[in-house]
């Protein structure tokens, strides 16, 4: 992960726009729920990359036993005010080990489109450890490289109260990652600007390396609903079992 991507995830811009859609974690958290239920799950779960505890907050409303892991001082600072119930630490998804030690979960989740900000190489070692952590489910959620490529325009405007957010979008198709240059603006003046790269993925890289690591594919759905995933859908949740 770059340095502009650690300082535009400890921004409070960002920060900001997660707290816009906490109420996305309730969503989440009901489907997860349900997918516990339907599977025969436990209630021990793992969350990582946590953020600002938008899921963990309301597993925890659940009933469920969670652990949120993030690299994000800042984000986890913001998840420990708002989720007390919740164990919150600080560690790096691709040395999972070092922050869990040898703990295993019913349910491993992996949301909010985490993967792709390190190598290649740093994903198929976070993939290995969301397997090793995890004793019965891995849930891993993220944007769909083939929806990408065809849908998103080259320059993007978003509205997030009181900012308009410019995003300038690059696809290199050699490498498959998105280069967004972002920009925040206030009253007409810029605020603050960030540039970030991302691997995305199409779903058979992902279940072709999900096997080869030993995890059966359940299923695959369109973002936190029960709708079959189509290869022009935006997001992709994968359920797999270990």
């Amino acid at each position: 992960m770059s340095e502009s991507v650690e300082k535009f995830f400890e921004s409070d811009l960002y920060v900001s726009e997660m707290l816009k859609v906490w109420e996305e974690g309730k969503e989440w958290a009901e489907w997860l729920d349900s997918l516990a239920k339907k599977t025969s799950s436990g209630r021990d779960v793992l969350d990582v990359p946590c953020g600002i505890g938008r899921i963990s907050h309301s597993l925890s409303e659940l009933g469920y036993n969670v652990v949120g892991v993030d690299i994000s001082e800042r984000l986890l600072e913001v998840a420990k005010a708002r989720s007390p119930k919740v164990t919150f630490l600080k560690g790096d998804m691709r040395r999972l080990k070092d922050v869990i030690g040898d703990r295993k979960f019913d349910l491993v989740i992996n949301i909010f489109n985490s993967l792709g900000y390190y190598s290649e190489e740093d994903d198929i070692e976070i993939l290995k450890n969301l397997r090793d952590s995890s004793r019965k489910l891995v849930v891993i959620n993220i944007d769909n490289r083939d929806f990408v490529i065809y849908n998103l325009p080259s320059v993007r405007h978003i509205y997030i109260p009181p900012y308009l957010v410019v995003d300038a979008n690059e696809f290199d198709v050699s490498t498959s990652r998105l280069r967004v240059i972002r920009t925040y603006y206030l009253n007409g003046k810029e605020v603050d600007r960030f540039e970030f790269s991302q691997r995305l993925y199409s779903l058979h890289e992902i279940v072709r390396e999900l096997k080869r690591l030993g995890l059966t594919v359940l299923n695959v759905y369109s973002g936190h609903s029960w709708k079959q995933f189509d290869v022009m859908d935006p997001q992709m949740t994968i359920v797999a079992k270990v």
